[in-house]
Formats: structure tokens, sequence, C-alpha cells
């Protein structure tokens, strides 16, 4: 088998972090890991890697990828937030990775700010049944994801932001439209 570069991400409310969770080639595990009988990692990873980041709003940006942090066999990440500060928002980045002679194309759900105020809700600004009800609604966007339902999941994060600024009729919160 070839192979298959695996990409993902870590979010926190001051980082955004991108990882190379391919792992190495091993016959029983991890056919399509990095290694013989496969590519090896130092001939992909290269100083010309870069990804190019889509926010939820449209913006592209385009990030170098350090090759060092890459081909580390410890790192393989790396933090992208300071490039990113200027358009950094939550909801579903479309990013994608070029290593030499591999494009991998990953959606990633950034929801700092809706885990931060479910967090708040759950300490009683809203009633527990709108606690549940959004919290459902977070935990079917995420299941959306995982599934690669990424317009199902662009969609019910959109209702969320929708019933935490006050504009969903079935949600009452403090804040308004």
């Amino acid at each position: 088998m070839a192979t298959v570069p695996v990409i993902t991400f870590k979010h926190t409310s001051t980082d955004f972090i991108i990882i190379d969770s391919t792992g190495d080639y091993n016959a029983v595990t991890n056919l399509t890991g990095w290694g013989a009988p496969n590519t090896v990692r130092s001939s992909a990873v290269t100083p010309t890697m870069n990804a190019v980041f889509v926010s939820p709003s449209g913006v592209s940006t385009t990030v170098s990828l350090l090759a060092g942090n890459f081909a580390d066999n410890v790192i393989r990440s790396q933090s992208v937030y300071s490039a990113l500060t200027s358009s950094l928002s939550d909801g579903i980045w479309l990013v994608t990775t070029n290593y030499t002679g591999f494009t991998v194309s990953t959606y990633t759900l950034r929801d700092a700010s809706i885990k931060c105020a479910l967090g708040k809700l759950a300490l009683g600004d809203m009633t527990s049944n709108d606690y549940a009800e959004l919290k459902m609604l977070y935990d079917k966007m995420v299941q959306a994801m995982d599934c690669g339902e990424y317009l199902l999941a662009t969609e019910i994060y959109s209702d969320i932001q929708d019933a935490l600024s006050g504009c969903a009729p079935s949600i009452r919160t403090s804040c308004g439209c």
C-alpha cells in the first residue's frame, strides 16, 4: 500500500496546531504510514511544505510549514496561530496541506467560543433544558464532522450561533438579536 498522509488539528482559545498523524509504517498496524516500503517521510517533508487555510468566511491564508517540525520523529506538528491571527475565527475550516508529492485536504472544526459559551451556560445562565438542547446540538455537530458531513455540521454550527445570540425562538438566552 502507499503512504496516505493524515492531518489532524488541536485547537484551544490561544492556539491552532496542525499535526501530521500519519505515523510510521508497520506491516500489522499501519500499512499506509511513512517509511519503507512506502514513501520515506524525509522525501515528502521539504522546505517547500505549506498549508492553505480557508476560514469559515472564505478568507484564504497560506502558511509555510517548517520541514524540521514535520521531519522530527517526536514533534511532527506546528502552531499556525500567529500566521492566522487576523482571520482566526470559530467555525469549519478547510485546510489543504502540501507535501512534496502529496496534497491532503482536511476539514476541521474550531469551536473555542462555543465551548466557552456552553461552559458559562452550564454554570446557570440558562435553564437546564436550554443547556441540554444546545449541548445536544453541539454533540450532533461534532458527530457530523467525524462522519465527514461538513455541510450538515456548518448548518448546525449556524443554529448554535443563532441560539447563543438569542435569535433561536426555541432557546431563550439573556442576549438579544
